[in-house]
């Protein structure tokens, strides 16, 4: 008989589990930067962690939405 090689991470569905996690992993980021937004004193830092702290929370929502998405349909 052949053995079936393993499926790579990316090609194995993910948990619901681990999804969520992602996602509150990456809000957690995006709070950690907003407190050190706070603290910088460098405009352009600032603007440059408003930008990241947009990235976070934008994949953090769109990756809930598939989960969700995926859930309902």
């Amino acid at each position: 008989m052949f053995e079936k090689p393993p499926l790579s991470p990316q090609a194995r569905a993910r948990s619901k589990d681990s999804i969520l996690q992602e996602v509150d992993s990456l809000r957690a980021l995006a709070r950690r930067a907003r407190r050190l937004a706070s603290t910088v004193t460098d405009d352009e830092d600032q603007r440059s962690l408003g930008q990241y702290i947009k990235e976070l929370e934008g994949n953090a929502a769109r990756l809930e939405k598939a989960e969700i998405d995926a859930k309902s349909g």
